[in-house]
Order: C-alpha cells, then structure tokens, then sequence
C-alpha cells in the first residue's frame, strides 16, 4: 500500500511540473493539450463535448406497471397512470447542437421499442352461430315476457340484422322476428292516432299502451318491408327464408296491419312459372287464406291482385294459380237463396207509449255506450253479414270476368282449370251471361272436334303425341258439357225465360266420345296416380304435373252424364226416348272395352239410367216390345240417327255376365233386372 502511494505522488508530481505557471499546457502539438508527447487530453476533451442521444420516450414517462398475462396466454406491458409519471428533465441542452440545430430522433427506434397491440383472436362461425342463438332467444323471451315493457328489443333484432355479415345468422333473426309477431301481435287492428286524440291527456297506462301499439307498428313495417326486399332479390339466399316468413304471418296473423304487403309479396311468387318449395308454400297459404276469411275483405284484396298480375303476365302462368279460386268460401255462403214460403218483415220500431222517459244525461250516456260499441265492434272484428256478402258479390264479378277473358282469348295451359271454375261457379252466375258463356263453350266443342278429325286424317304424325293432345281435348270438352248443364241446374227458378236453350249439341258431342273414352289407357289415371310409363312406346303418354282439382276421364264422363239424364235444367225439356235408347246401347258396348272398377261405376250410373226411363229402354231388353223398321248404326255419332230401337238388343250384358270379375257380372244382373221388370 506505501508503494502504491508513493508512485500516485510522483506521477502527480511529474504533471504538475510539466505545466506552466499561467495554468497553460507545457507543449502542445496542432494546437492540441498533450500530455508527455501524447495528444491524450485533448481527445478525451473533444469526447466529452460530444452530443449525448437523448432518452427514449418510454424512458421519460417515468415508472411503468408491471406486465400482466391475459387469458390467451399473452405478456402485456401496461402503461402508467399519468399521475405516476415524472416531470421530464428540464437539461434539454444535450438535445442541442452548438450551433443550435436540434437532432430528431429516430423514427424506427420508436416503433422498435413500442409495444405491439394485443390482436384478438377471430371466433369461428360455429362460435358465432351458437352466441347468436344464445342472444336472439334472451331477445326473444324477454319481449315475449313483458312486450310492453321490452318492445325496444324489436329495434334492437332490427339493428343486428342489418349490421350482421353472416347469411345463417340472418336467417336466425329473420325467423326470431317472425315468432315474436306472431306472439305479441294483438286480436285488432292498430289504427294511428288523430291529433284529437294526441292532444288529450290520458292515464300513464294508456300512455304505455299507446307507445307499445306504435311502436308495435313501426318496427313490423320496417320488418314487413325488409321482407319483401329481400324476396324480390335475384339469387338471393335469404330469399326462401323471407317468402315462408310472409307466408306464415298471412296464415296467422291476417287481420293485422300491412297485409297487401304480405299479399303482394305471395302473389308475385306466384306470377314465377319456376315450381319449387317457395312456389307451394305460396299457393298453399293463400288457398288457407281464403278459406279462414270471414269478412271478405282480404279475399277481394287478392283476388284482385292475382288479376292484376295475370294481365301482367298475359296469363302465361301455372294453372295451380287459378285453381286457388277454387278455395273460395263463395261456395258455401253465397248460395243463400229466398224462401218461396216466407218473407223477412222488417223490424218494428217501438212505440211512443212503451218508451222509457229519459232523462239527458241518460240520452247522452247511451249514445256514448252506442259510439263505443261501435268502436268494439270494429276493433273485434265483427262481420256484418252485408258487408260480407258485398264483398264476395264484389270477388265474385272479378273471378268471372276472369273466366270469361280466358275463354275468349282461348289460353290453352288455362282453359281447363277456367272451365273447373265455372262447372263449380255455375250456380252462382247470374242469367245475363247465360248466352255469352255458352257460345264460348260451344266453341271450344267445336274446337275440340275440329282437332280430332284433323288426328285422324293425318295419318304420319306421332301417335303418342296425338293420344296426349287428344286426351286433353277429351278432358276440355267433357269439362264443357259439365259447365254447360250446370249453368241451368241450379237456376231453373231464374231461367224461365231461356226455355229455348238447346243443349242438344253438348249431349250430341258426348254420345260421340264415349267410345274413344272406353279405349283410352288412361281413363282411371290422374295426376296423382303412380304407374309406369308404356314400355313400348318411345315417347310414353305423360300425365299432366298438377296435382289441384285433377278428376280422371271417367270421373269426367260420369259427371256428365249425371248434369246430362239426372240434373237436367227445366228448360231444356224432356230427353227424347230415341236419345235415352242410343246412350244405353252406346254405354254398354264402352262397358266391355273397359276396367273393372270403371266398367262396375259404368253399370251403376246405367242402371240408375234404366230406373228413372224406364218406359223408354224396356225395348231394348224385351225383344216382344221392339218396334221400328230399319237397322242399328253403331257408328254414327248422332244418337237420333242410330236407329237404336230397331234392332239394337243389349247383347253386351250376356258378355258381361261371364266377365272374369265377380262384381261386374254381379252389376250387370242388376241392369237386366231393373230394365226388364220395370214398365
């Protein structure tokens, strides 16, 4: 230790003698301070004249937290309060040159030391999917709950829906939406209130009442709307989703606001000739419709609208549309007829005597109740039998102007389904259009005779295709007759003046078919009927897709056979015994050609033939009663002209009874016994 001070003392010495007295460097080499020869001073001098960096941001903010670990696993820095940071040094000159240029630091140091951002990890779709689920139903039961407490919630479905990416959970609140209407829609109407009624003070749970109901309204419009947005979207995937949410509020909630709006949208899904799922639901809801409809009112409504559209399509649309008129209550209540025995006297008012003396607040208080009645009345949704029976005059005018542009512009795809409609509307139409609908189906007879023989001339054509046209035009034309004599069954009370309607022509075209009909393969198949195609033709007989009102060929002949010889109309006077004669040998010899089940129905209706003129077949199966001169012609299509008394004995039933089957030989017994023992 003694060494080590002696030598610090020397070395102190020897600097101090190297210095001159004025405190200056002994020697000095380019103008620099040396030390022993050495230029070391000077350069530790110009070293610590250098300009230090200035701290880092972070630096200066004083005192940081300590990290944390989030849930995912990740380390974070937290940042200090500002009331634990420190004030920054105030010695910003090592920030300055000595010239006074400032020296910015680095922008990448910065970026480098601050600290990354935590990302949040992305949910899967099944994740999504499952809180969404979770969310719309707390939504749900909480209004379903309390609705007039919690009926923002329908703002807030209406808010996710529109700010949500994913098409499932679009789909869940679409659906949400439409069970929650369903629940808390009221019985009535909500009607919007007058300035009148705003600018009464009324109580806090009228007040309530009135917010739900508005509010009620509003956010089922902008819902209503959303779906006819959507349902009209080309390629959209919500769109099956918002035509069977339309469809569901019409068959449940129909008297309530904003039903064209639902009706439109059902109707312009049908105006599609694409038949799919939507297309079904469509049609089935609004055949629903009109089945549940009281009033009439929506009835009208949109059988108007399928009008509208038909003309907008040129009724180039699927049949199964206008079938749904078919699904009218029209049937069923507008076929109230008068008493011939009775009148309906009107009420008598009471008389003076009897009155009660009323005092005027009395008086006044009565005609309050009689106001507020009224308004029940309204509210409820009481029918008046007028006002129904109004409207449906009004849905009936429609569908028959319908019917009757069909016919007269002769639409092939819908000429069946308008002569359904009429056979079924017959009795409800009135006298006047009598003469207009009958030379329309006339022509269409004429049409379908004109097609046959055409078929049978040309003899190149395709045979499959002409047994397809010539069985639908079989179909269009027994559908005329049906119509035809139906039109005066039910009206011969207001038909007495058309006593010279002749109807010979449609009884004549129907002898001439029955034939045909008895060869035809198809006369016990229908549209929903399960069979196989022909295995040897190449291109087999289709049977028509439609699956609405579809009868076959001979649930067809024996309708007309029944409006022909059982349901006649007064006015068109006695069948004649020649044309009763002619029908009987004609129906026995299709009896052969046909199955067992349609030659049993066959027998049937011709036995209750042989009942009800029995004076005039006797002949034909007692041969001691035959008179007459001349031959029987099978193969004229005119029954006066067949000459059937004259020698045209039944023989057809000795042929049946040895049928192979039990119960036609059973059924043609019962003809020969009724004929032959009845006088």
């Amino acid at each position: 230790m003694a060494g080590l001070a002696i030598t610090r003392k020397r070395k102190v010495a020897q600097f101090l003698s190297d210095q001159t007295p004025n405190g200056h460097d002994s020697t000095t080499r380019n103008g620099k301070a040396t030390l022993n020869g050495k230029a070391d001073w000077g350069e530790e001098q110009d070293y610590e004249r250098l300009v230090r960096k200035g701290k880092k941001k972070s630096e200066k903010q004083g005192p940081q937290r300590l990290p944390i670990k989030t849930p995912e696993g990740r380390i974070v820095q937290l940042a200090a309060d500002e009331n634990d940071t420190q004030e920054p040094d105030s010695d910003d000159d090592d920030n300055i040159l000595e010239d006074g240029e400032s020296i910015d630091s680095e922008g990448d140091s910065d970026e480098e030391m601050r600290e990354p951002e935590p990302v949040k990890p992305k949910k899967s779709e099944r994740q999504r999917i499952l809180e969404a689920k979770e969310e719309l139903a707390n939504i749900a039961s909480s209004v379903n709950e309390e609705p007039e407490e919690n009926y923002q919630m329908l703002r807030k479905l209406q808010e996710l829906f529109d700010s949500e990416s994913s098409t499932t959970i679009k789909k869940l609140i679409l659906i949400t939406q439409v069970s929650i209407f369903r629940d808390i829609i009221p019985g009535y109407r909500i009607r919007p209130l007058t300035a009148e009624e705003l600018a009464i003070k009324v109580t806090s749970d009228i007040r309530k009442l009135r917010n739900f109901e508005q509010s009620l309204v509003s956010n089922y419009k902008t819902y209503v709307d959303t779906l006819g947005r959507l349902s009209r979207a080309v390629e959209g995937k919500l769109g099956p989703v918002a035509i069977s949410c339309a469809c569901t509020l019409l068959e449940t909630v129909p008297h309530f606001n904003f039903r064209q709006e639902l009706l439109k949208i059902v109707v312009e899904r049908l105006s599609s000739r694409i038949i799919d799922d939507s297309f079904v639901k469509c049609r089935n809801t609004l055949e629903e419709f009109f089945r549940q409809d009281d009033s009439g009112t929506g009835s009208l409504e949109a059988v108007r609208m399928i009008v509208k559209m038909l003309k907008a399509k040129d009724y180039n649309v699927d049949e199964s549309v206008l079938n749904t008129f078919l699904s009218l209550r029209l049937l069923t209540e507008l076929n109230v007829k008068a008493s011939y025995d009775a009148i309906d006297e009107p009420t008598q008012k009471m008389k003076k005597k009897d009155r009660i003396p009323l005092t005027k607040k009395e008086k006044k208080a009565r005609k309050e109740k009689k106001l507020v009645d009224a308004q029940m009345k309204e509210a409820d949704a009481v029918v008046v039998y007028e006002e129904r029976e109004k409207n449906q005059s009004e849905t009936l005018k429609t569908v028959f102007l319908t019917y009757f542009r069909i016919l007269k512009e002769k639409k092939p795809a819908l000429t069946g389904a308008t002569l359904e409609g009429l056979a079924k509307f017959a009795h409800l139409i009135n006298v006047e259009f009598f003469a207009d609908i009958l030379a329309a189906l006339r022509e269409l007879v004429e049409d379908a005779q004109k097609e046959v023989e055409e078929e049978e001339e040309d003899v190149d054509g395709n045979n499959n295709e002409l047994t397809q046209r010539e069985r639908n035009l079989r179909r269009e034309a027994l559908l005329c007759i049906v119509s035809a004599f139906s039109l005066l069954a039910d009206q011969a009370n207001e038909a007495k003046g058309l006593v010279n309607i002749d109807l010979s022509f449609f009884t004549t075209y129907l002898y001439s078919v029955l034939l045909l009909l008895s060869l035809s393969p198809t006369i016990e198949l229908s549209s929903k009927s399960l069979h196989l195609a022909d295995p040897s033709s190449s291109e087999p007989v289709e049977i028509p897709s439609s699956k609405v009102n579809k009868a076959t060929e001979i649930e067809m002949l024996l309708r007309s056979l029944d409006v022909v010889f059982f349901k006649a109309p007064r006015g068109t006077g006695e069948i004649s015994s020649t044309r009763v004669a002619a029908f009987t040998k004609r129906l026995s010899m299709a009896a052969l050609q046909l199955p067992e089940k349609s030659c049993v129905t066959l027998l049937t209706s011709l036995q209750n033939l042989s009942k009800k003129h029995s004076r005039k077949v006797h002949p034909l199966f007692v041969s001691e009663d035959r008179v007459g001169d001349g031959t029987y012609d099978p193969y004229i299509d005119t029954p006066e002209l067949s000459n059937a008394l004259a020698g045209g004995a039944v023989f057809e039933h000795a042929l049946l009874a040895n049928h192979y089957s039990p119960k036609v030989r059973e059924q043609s017994k019962m003809v020969l016994k009724s004929a032959a023992s009845s006088r």
